[in-house]
């Protein structure tokens, strides 16, 4: 049987958008899976320092490199925090101390990441020279 006119054009196009959406959700996937280990901390940095002029932002990159050590273990830490917080969600009997304290630490440790991440902002900005500085804006959405 051969499908010929109108019919086939769709038949192609439908075809050709199913395996570009089963592709796109395999690469979805395949990100969330191995991304974690292997590019959190360069892609957290990278978020972060993207507003800033380059001078600034090639100088926190490079810092954060040299400090990937404490950088990767703090979101290792907030990840696991996160993960205790969703099971004191899930929890049967429900327990809001548990919940409570499980916040707590999700707070505790988003702040540790916070600070190591300012503390790599600060040494760029302190280190680039005034020109440089007036050229740092907000992001978009902060103006």
């Amino acid at each position: 049987m051969t499908v010929r006119g109108p019919f086939a054009i769709i038949l192609v196009v439908v075809a050709a958008l199913s395996l570009a959406t089963n592709f796109l959700i395999l690469g979805f996937v395949a990100a969330r899976v191995s991304d974690f280990r292997h590019g959190a901390v360069e892609r957290l940095v990278a978020i972060g320092a993207r507003s800033f002029p380059g001078k600034i932002r090639d100088a926190i990159i490079a810092e954060a490199a040299e400090e990937k050590g404490p950088l990767r273990a703090a979101l290792f830490d907030l990840r696991t925090a996160r993960q205790t917080m969703f099971a004191a969600m899930r929890a049967e009997p429900f327990d809001p101390a548990a919940l409570d304290r499980a916040f707590a630490d999700v707070r505790a440790k988003t702040a540790t990441l916070q600070s190591l991440g300012q503390a790599l902002v600060g040494e760029a900005v302190a280190a680039a020279p005034p020109g440089v500085r007036q050229q740092i804006e907000p992001p978009g959405w902060l103006r």
